[in-house]
């Protein structure tokens, strides 16, 4: 008998509506259970079995850690079961990027595990749920994306969880892997793949939470030209596990701000605010004691310091989680 495909819903414009078909903008996310939403996909009965769970229903702006933790687990649940031959979860776009590489790092399976979502509500003119959820589940069926690492598909495009980003605020084309480009297409039911992530994930990460209610405190701050010493102290002054720099350029901290968030008590990460490219170590991030982000996006980078952290708080440990993941 085919293994199972098991839908997980959690919310989102794929499960919103709006007032009337052509709003595209003032809708409420997260009003559809995953069954009335399946039930306008059509083409969806080929590719089953299927096993359905409406983990949550909320627009995902509104993720916690407790989320990520307990989809993390749940998620693990149904790929060590043998009748389960993957998974594909309904989510939000806004925080999808960071749901996906939180599974990235903390799910072990070589199944697929593939992350789709909409731009368009439910009912909208052109609402591109229905096409994304049939591709996300036909990419779960295609065997080459077992070992992949967790996948985010949407119009018609693979990418990894690691480099995927949402580029922009309402256009259905709004993901994309600006550093290294789609890992591939969805074409005629069948994903087609043209590159795959050389970083660490999935069965290959040292990173478990099935054990863990919370993970510690990591937070951002965004730096910009002009910035007053008051915002950068108010930060440090609450005392986080670990800070986020997310830096001008090649992840620049102004020497104000610098002054203020070197050599804290706890690790500090220079990331950048250009959405593509590497930061790399310089000579005064010895002097400062930080570490950079290498090409994860702040955000990321966040998730990342965050797991890092249930291992250890040594400063070099902690770098080369970031060339390693």
């Amino acid at each position: 008998m085919e293994k199972r495909i098991a839908l997980i819903g959690t919310g989102g414009t794929i499960a919103g509506q709006g007032a009337s078909d052509t709003d595209l903008t003032g809708y409420t996310a997260g009003v559809l259970g995953l069954d009335e939403i399946l039930a306008s996909v059509p083409g969806t009965e080929p590719y089953g079995p299927y096993t359905y769970i409406q983990f949550s229903n909320i627009e995902s702006s509104d993720i916690t850690v407790k989320h990520w933790l307990d989809l993390s687990k749940l998620v693990q649940q149904l790929v060590d079961q043998d009748d389960i031959g993957g998974v594909v979860i309904t989510h939000g776009t806004d925080s999808m990027e960071e749901t996906a590489y939180f599974l990235n790092l903390t799910v072990h399976t070589d199944k697929p595990i593939v992350v789709t979502g909409s731009m368009r509500p439910a009912g909208a003119i052109s609402a591109d749920g229905p096409i994304n959820l049939l591709q996300a589940i036909q990419v779960a069926r295609t065997p080459e994306t077992a070992g992949k690492g967790v996948v985010v598909v949407l119009n018609g495009y693979i990418d990894g969880a690691r480099d995927v980003s949402k580029c922009n605020t309402t256009n259905v084309a709004t993901f994309d892997s600006p550093l290294v480009g789609h890992l591939g297409i969805v074409q005629d039911g069948i994903a087609h793949y043209y590159k795959a992530s050389t970083r660490c994930h999935t069965k290959d990460s040292e990173f478990d939470v099935r054990d863990l209610k919370e993970l510690p405190r990591v937070v951002l701050l965004t730096c910009y030209g002009g910035m007053d010493d008051m915002v950068p102290m108010s930060v440090v002054a609450t005392n986080p596990d670990g800070l986020i720099l997310t830096g001008l350029g090649h992840g620049t901290i102004p020497q104000n701000v610098r002054q203020i968030t070197q050599n804290t008590k706890f690790p500090t990460v220079r990331a950048s605010r250009t959405g593509s490219g590497m930061v790399s170590a310089v000579p005064q991030d010895t002097l400062a004691g930080y570490l950079v982000s290498d090409t994860l996006s702040p955000q990321k980078a966040r998730i990342l310091l965050m797991l890092g952290l249930t291992k250890t708080k040594n400063l070099k440990k902690l770098q080369q989680f970031f060339y390693k993941y």
